[in-house]
């Protein structure tokens, strides 16, 4: 498998993939800003959700914004959209099945779900789950520069390919690409000295080990939940 380092440019495309032209298209948990800006040209109407109202509403490249919790039942009809793109997203969600379920049934049938997020199969990611939230918010601020108000916390449900793919087939989800990056130079800010370092380690880990995944999976026939 090709060593990737770059989850922008696995993103980049698996999107040229996943958008039909005239898409619509939900970014699930928007926040203020959305790499979808870049597609327009592909992307008719662009919808964002997320539980901050303030982050979305500051969100230029979205034609509308609702208010909505990713772990409850979504305001839209069955089959409204052609693509779900969730970045960096379900790290936070405490019940990704029904996530997961809700993404499903808003998308066409065969339409297509675009994920970014950590994997904590990785030591390294794992080991940072000890380290107490205001340490985590430095190294997140100095490195990849994310704001702190925008450095929540983790539960990591369906963090690991394994937990990811059951998660997902299991509501009807069929694995078209999944792609481990090797990210976590991110963290090293401009010490290029350790981002070097950061990226040696991460080339000697077994591909599913690296530390964020990359996904498209598209909607086959839904699942029925199994009942208790």
């Amino acid at each position: 498998m090709v060593f990737e380092t770059s989850h922008t440019a696995v993103e980049s495309r698996l999107l040229d993939i996943a958008l039909p032209p005239e898409a619509t298209v939900l970014d699930a948990g928007c926040g203020r800003t959305t790499r979808l800006i870049e597609r327009r040209d592909r992307i008719r109407s662009l919808v964002g959700v997320d539980l901050d109202v303030e982050a979305g509403r500051q969100n230029a490249a979205l034609d509308s914004f609702l208010v909505a919790d990713l772990c409850e039942q979504l305001p839209f009809a069955d089959a409204s959209f052609d693509v779900v793109y969730a970045n960096f997203v379900i790290e936070h969600l405490e019940r990704p099945d029904d996530t997961f379920r809700e993404w499903h049934r808003v998308l066409q049938p065969g339409g297509h779900l675009v994920l970014l997020t950590t994997n904590r199969a990785s030591p390294l990611i794992r080991a940072a789950e000890y380290l107490p939230q205001s340490v985590r918010v430095v190294i997140k601020r100095r490195g990849p520069g994310v704001k702190t108000h925008d450095v929540f916390p983790a539960h990591y449900r369906a963090n690991t390919p394994r937990l990811l793919s059951a998660a997902l087939s299991g509501v009807g989800f069929a694995a078209v690409v999944v792609q481990p990056v090797a990210t976590l130079d991110r963290y090293a800010g401009n010490h290029r000295l350790l981002a070097a370092a950061l990226r040696g380690s991460e080339r000697l880990l077994p591909a599913n080990r690296r530390s964020t995944i990359v996904g498209l999976w598209a909607a086959g026939p839904a699942v029925a939940p199994t009942s208790e």
